[in-house]
């Protein structure tokens, strides 16, 4: 995922390293769904990952869709389907969500599905935080002294 730039100084200098070991860790697939780092397909309506077929070939080499197009995907022993192209990029995941705790036990390789629904109530907090530190003025109040105001 990439670091907001106000966490940027809470990595390590050598995080590259650090996750390149963890991505080699995993055999370059994610460690929650499997799914290998770099491949093309689509996910279906419950996740499941479907790979992509070729386009064509031009004569030299094989032709593949094109990130966000949509195109024929398959799946072990299923039907193929339409779906849209995305590219897996596998990332490096703080299970405590604390950048400095680097220790491999505390870190996960995940495509960027598994690892946006780990960081989903994470990030959640996050925007409501930084919505209530830009309306702070608002928390000096409990509503009665605005009802009072606009009584008199």
């Amino acid at each position: 995922m990439p670091i907001r730039p106000e966490n940027k100084s809470r990595y390590p200098k050598n995080w590259h390293e650090i996750s390149l070991q963890i991505r080699e860790r995993a055999g370059q697939k994610c460690e929650e769904c499997g799914v290998p780092n770099r491949q093309l397909g689509g996910r279906d309506e419950s996740g499941n990952w479907w790979r992509a077929k070729p386009t064509g070939d031009n004569g030299m080499q094989l032709t593949w869709p094109t990130e966000g197009s949509e195109a024929w995907c398959e799946s072990d022993g299923r039907e193929p389907r339409r779906l849209r192209i995305v590219r897996i990029v596998l990332t490096v995941a703080h299970l405590d969500h604390k950048p400095e705790n680097c220790d491999p036990e505390n870190l996960r390789a995940w495509c960027q599905r598994c690892h946006n629904r780990y960081d989903a109530p994470m990030r959640r907090a996050g925007i409501k935080e930084r919505a209530r530190a830009q309306a702070a003025v608002g928390d000096l109040f409990d509503g009665r002294e605005i009802e009072e105001a606009e009584t008199d």
